[in-house]
């Protein structure tokens, strides 16, 4: 077909579909690589995945070195009492027929002082370690045995031949020496075991599985029995406390304890003092009660406690099965944790959450490069921008086992910047692109962890970063059309 002009020219029509149209992919280009890097960047939470899966993994492979070291050395431990276990009859009616029943009761100390001192060392096991410590604690304090009377039962009622001092222990593996308690101006050496019938342990006061010290929500020692399922004992002179029914008895008795990453005491006494030292720089103090003052400094630490009857939901004289009040006694305990001062594990968890942020912000950068300058960049090379940032995290894992956390972020985000600067610069064959993409890359890095430095004010930091972030991706957005 043709078509003749005012000069009688005669000029050929061209034939349309021959360059007239752009083909569906020439004009949406631009929309499908945005499908391309979104889909890429869902790809990439595989790895991601994984690599928390690994974290997982890495702090169990610690737990189960640390349950090795504290199940040789001894692990966290509770120690109750000094107390009386005093067995007592009682007469109930039964089917119309009366009945003698015995039963235990428990009488705490009218006073009770605890003098601690720990020294702290780390014990390895591979790559892994714990803070293990020797303990020197002594308890001195005196029974009030007219306390029996206001309880309610009866003179008569009481055996006190067959009274014994009982004092828990959660792991009788860190005992170090004989222990001998002189009560009354008597001296008598404790035996193992908790000899007392219908005897309610306690409640397990944490969980049984290690938890990291920086956790500072757990509170509570990691152990897994009660505070009565184990023990020392020593039965008394009948005499020695029936003389002084209506007075005090004295007591005292000193410990030489191993144990590992806490140590905690219950506070039995009517008026419990104690003092706890140790060369540890970094403890954490828990349980029912916080000191009443502490200092800690470059030689160690030493805090004091003081506990009275009144800030307690028990009396000074208990029923030995009464589940209700032992629970209460238990959960009375106070003490320090021993804790390192740098979780690793924990640190590389709350990195890899903001991992699919520094992928999409990467990508998005490299789009807007892209499609600005003109500068097309194949889908696999952003799969293998994507794969170095996942790398970054497995990186930072492996080396903070071996030089800790702040170390390791700062080589392996710069190894990482340095590879996608290097590979940046070549696809896009501009080195100052390259370039502009590792500035972005070490801004987002030192973002993220100043965020997980952060504790109180993360979240608010967190926000207000991530919305200027995207106040700057929508202004040069403008000058794209999709």
């Amino acid at each position: 077909m043709e078509t003749r002009d005012s000069s009688n020219h005669v000029t050929p029509l061209l034939p349309e579909g021959n360059g007239n149209k752009r083909s569906f992919i020439e004009r949406y280009s631009a929309s499908i690589k945005l499908v391309v890097v979104g889909f890429l960047t869902l790809l990439l939470l595989i790895p991601l995945g994984m690599i928390r899966e690994l974290i997982n993994e890495r702090k169990f492979t610690k737990s189960n070195a640390v349950l090795e070291i504290t199940s040789k050395w001894g692990g966290e431990q509770i120690v109750t009492g000094p107390c009386i276990a005093i067995p007592y009859t009682q007469e109930r009616i039964v089917n119309d027929k009366r009945e003698i029943i015995t039963r235990d009761i428990l009488l705490f100390p009218e006073m009770l002082d605890v003098q601690a001192d720990a020294t702290v060392e780390k014990r390895k096991r591979g790559i892994y370690d714990v803070s293990v410590y020797k303990a020197e604690i002594t308890l001195k304090g005196a029974f009030d045995m007219g306390e029996i009377e206001k309880s309610g039962i009866k003179n008569e009622e009481i055996q006190l031949d067959k009274a014994r001092v009982i004092m828990g222990i959660t792991d009788l593996r860190g005992i170090r020496e004989e222990v001998s308690l002189q009560l009354g101006g008597e001296t008598m050496l404790m035996e193992p075991g908790i000899p007392v019938e219908n005897l309610f342990a306690g409640p397990n006061p944490g969980i049984n599985v290690y938890t990291s010290g920086t956790e500072k929500t757990v509170a509570a020692p990691n152990v897994p029995s009660g505070i009565f399922a184990a023990g020392l004992n020593a039965r008394t002179d009948s005499s020695t406390i029936a003389t002084t029914r209506d007075g005090n008895v004295p007591f005292s008795v000193t410990l030489y304890l191993d144990g590992s990453m806490g140590l905690y005491v219950v506070p039995v006494g009517k008026v419990t003092t104690a003092t706890f030292q140790s060369d540890w720089k970094a403890p954490s103090f828990g349980g029912g009660f916080l000191p009443a003052d502490h200092e800690i400094g470059d030689e160690g630490f030493s805090a004091n406690w003081k506990v009275l009857d009144l800030n307690r939901s028990y009396g000074q004289v208990v029923r030995g099965d009464d589940s209700s009040a032992i629970n209460m006694v238990a959960s009375s305990l106070f003490g320090v944790k021993f804790i390192q001062p740098i979780d690793q594990y924990q640190q590389n968890l709350r990195s890899v959450k903001y991992g699919i942020l520094i992928i999409l912000l990467t990508f998005v950068v490299v789009l807007f490069i892209e499609l600005i300058k003109k500068n097309p960049v194949n889908p696999f090379h952003y799969l293998l921008v994507g794969l170095a940032l996942v790398l970054f995290y497995a990186l930072l894992l492996s080396m903070s086992e071996i030089w800790g956390f702040n170390l390791a972020y700062v080589v392996a985000a710069f190894m990482t910047i340095v590879m996608i600067i290097l590979h940046m610069g070549a696809i896009l064959r501009n080195r100052k692109q390259g370039v502009l993409v590792g500035m972005l890359q070490a801004f987002l890095y030192l973002f993220v962890f100043l965020l997980i430095r952060m504790e109180s004010y993360s979240l608010l930091v967190g926000s207000l970063g991530l919305f200027a972030i995207l106040g700057v991706i929508m202004y040069y957005a403008r000058k794209i059309r999709l």
